[in-house]
């Protein structure tokens, strides 16, 4: 199913979402999926199926021309502006189709896969709170020198809290990746951390790009601990 993404200016001002899994009324954890450069918001909820589980939603932003940016992933960032931003906001717009329906971002799962995780890296760094889990798949946050990129709040508190306040996001790359050196996923992991992020980083062996079954399991098992805990809250005491 496919409906219009509202909200969103610049070059995905067009974009759609695609849904699946359960009625996001019916759901109690949304799973945002951003697929990678020349992939589709289609096929990323097709191979969902691997790791969905009963009581999620899925929902999966397409870019225009299956494209989130326009230069690699290790450009300066001005170099893929206005399009990164307008990307990072895609997925905004799809956290608040969740929040709609009343699944808050402690209920969120991101999972971005190649260039689409570049894009939830980045709306992690630009959007910093507690989110229900990020998987930041075979990408690195965008940018040419990564060795100073900070997390940072849009709105503080005023009580020192790191603005990722313990969100688990697990960096799941390979150690010949013939597109994201493994130097820049261990940044982007270094980044994550600084900003209070329970990070998870995965470095396998070989030269794989994408989702592997290893991690599809790990997406499942996270998706099925919030159901669980949502679950436990809402049980009669």
């Amino acid at each position: 199913m496919s409906r219009p993404l509202s909200g969103v200016e610049g070059p995905h001002a067009d974009a759609t979402l695609v849904t699946g899994g359960a009625p996001a009324a019916a759901a109690e954890v949304a799973v945002v999926l951003v697929h990678g450069r020349g992939g589709t918001p289609e096929g990323l909820v097709r191979l969902a199926d691997e790791f969905y589980r009963p009581g999620a939603t899925l929902l999966a932003p397409g870019a225009v021309r299956s494209n989130w940016f326009p230069a690699r992933h290790d450009a300066p960032v001005a170099a893929n502006e206005p399009a990164l931003t307008s990307a990072v906001d895609c997925v905004a717009a799809a956290c608040r189709v969740a929040g709609e329906v009343g699944i808050g971002p402690e209920s969120v799962v991101l999972v971005g896969v190649s260039q689409g995780g570049s894009v939830v890296s980045e709306f992690l760094r630009r959007r910093p709170r507690r989110y229900g889990g990020a998987f930041v798949v075979s990408a690195a946050l965008p940018g040419a020198d990564l060795s100073e990129c900070e997390v940072f709040e849009t709105d503080t508190d005023g009580e020192g809290t790191r603005p990722l306040a313990g969100t688990p996001v697990a960096l799941d790359s390979s150690a010949g990746d013939p597109y994201v050196p493994v130097e820049r996923v261990r940044a982007t992991a270094d980044a994550f951390e600084r900003g209070g992020a329970a990070v998870d980083l995965r470095i396998d062996e070989g030269d794989g790009h994408g989702l592997s079954d290893a991690t599809m399991a790990r997406i499942g098992d996270r998706i099925a601990a919030l159901i669980g805990e949502n679950g436990a809250e809402s049980a009669p005491q």
